[in-house]
């Protein structure tokens, strides 16, 4: 069964994000994230999903233990189980969709 929602509802993460899970099932979980505003810092962070990263529009800088990566629209990253990773908006109005397997239960 596909699963769509046309009007999104998205709750707010902090004062600069916020977030949307546009689907789901057991096993695959897509969320799309926005944020207002261009960020200066960040906190990695690290969880048991897998997770695919593509970027819808805008530009970020995104962090991966040591490394760097500059991004923009059109660009996908994956991040492995339990890396330490974040990610800086460069623009204002930027958005990715964060794909995570298994699911991600603390965002439903």
């Amino acid at each position: 069964m596909i699963s769509y929602q046309k009007d999104q509802v998205f709750q707010q993460v902090d004062e600069n994000t916020e977030r949307c899970v546009v689907t789901h099932s057991e096993e695959i979980m897509a969320v799309r994230v926005r944020f207002k505003k261009v960020a200066e810092e960040t906190t990695l962070h690290s969880h048991p999903e897998e997770q695919v990263t593509y970027i819808v529009k805008g530009k970020f800088k995104f962090f991966e233990e040591n490394q760097e990566y500059l991004v923009g629209p059109g660009d996908f990253l994956r991040f492995e189980s339990d890396v330490r990773h974040g990610c800086i908006p460069l623009e204002a109005g930027s958005e990715l969709i964060d794909t995570f397997t298994p699911i991600r239960e603390d965002f439903l």
